[in-house]
């Protein structure tokens, strides 16, 4: 299982860079943001996508650097901030998922089939060279 979501992973990385898209993990953190009501937290966000949390706060650094999410002041805590999306995130999320969704539902289906499991591993051996 852990191989099929890491090729699955690589499989909708490798399109989205083609199509000159960011990382998959930035999709990540958007779409959290987005289904919480465009706004959480930074250790809310961590526990929703299960960032580390330096990971988390470089990867938000990098995101608030191209105008994809804001860092806001806590309303009740002036020292606390909370990050929240953009339109311009909104919108890089969703050209995002215009290419992950279709790929990761095809990917799924497959798996429903009868030898969708076993049509995986045999692609598995044939890549890696081992029959």
């Amino acid at each position: 299982m852990n191989r099929a979501t890491r090729r699955i992973q690589s499989d909708i990385g490798a399109a989205l860079k083609e199509a000159g898209l960011p990382p998959l993990k930035w999709y990540d953190l958007l779409w959290s943001l987005e289904r919480h009501g465009g706004q959480l937290r930074p250790f809310e966000l961590a526990q929703d996508t299960i960032f580390e949390q330096s990971n988390l706060s470089h990867l938000c650094k990098r995101l608030a650097a191209e105008s994809l999410i804001e860092f806001v002041d806590f309303d009740s805590d002036r020292r606390g901030k909370v990050l929240k999306i953009t339109a311009k995130g909104r919108d890089l999320r969703k050209r995002m998922w215009s290419i992950y969704g279709p790929m990761l539902h095809d990917r799924m289906r497959a798996f429903g089939k009868v030898d969708g499991w076993q049509a995986f591993i045999d692609a598995e051996q044939d890549q890696s060279g081992q029959n």
